[in-house]
């Protein structure tokens, strides 16, 4: 996969954004911070399946092929991008690791960031899909930062919750913007 100029810029501005919106002074519960991430990017994914006339609550669970289909390449960047950076996943040790929680809920969490995101997403002039792929880039930079509150496995366990939780529920609406 090839991740674009823009992709990598809008993931830094993911990044600006997390800290910037849920933290205090930039300081951030690490678990928080990679499940609002990672959450933001299973969302955006789902936003790309561009589901006609959904009648569904946010926060309902709304299954489907394309997130089976698409949510394994969130978990491939988000791989490739903490390894790349030198840092390993220890295989043994992902499979002891337990997800880390979030202060903040799945709907909270996406009331807080989704608008000022689509800013992004529009910013840089990518789809839904290609921005939640910046979203998992910014996920894995956030995994990097925090290794030393939160392991590497447990923040790669925790983003994968978020991926699949963001991917198969329905997000609240944005304005200006219909799913």
């Amino acid at each position: 996969m090839n991740i674009t100029e823009n992709q990598s810029k809008a993931a830094g501005d993911v990044v600006e954004l997390i800290a910037n919106k849920l933290g205090n002074n930039r300081l951030i519960h690490s678990a928080t911070a990679i499940s609002a991430c990672a959450r933001l990017s299973g969302s955006m994914l789902f936003r790309s399946f561009e589901f006609p006339n959904i009648e569904a609550e946010p926060g309902n669970v709304i299954l489907s092929e394309e997130a089976n289909n698409k949510g394994p390449v969130l978990i491939n960047i988000l791989g490739g991008m903490i390894e790349s950076t030198g840092n390993k996943i220890d295989k043994n040790k992902l499979q002891t690791s337990n997800k880390v929680e979030s202060n903040i809920d799945f709907l909270k969490t996406l009331d807080l960031l989704q608008s000022s995101a689509v800013e992004v997403k529009e910013k840089y002039k990518l789809s839904f899909e290609d921005f939640s792929y910046s979203c998992a880039m910014a996920t894995a930079f956030i995994i990097t930062q925090c290794k030393n509150d939160v392991s590497i496995e447990s923040g790669f366990n925790t983003a994968i919750y978020g991926f699949i939780e963001g991917s198969k529920t329905m997000p609240p609406k944005i304005e200006c913007f219909v799913i």
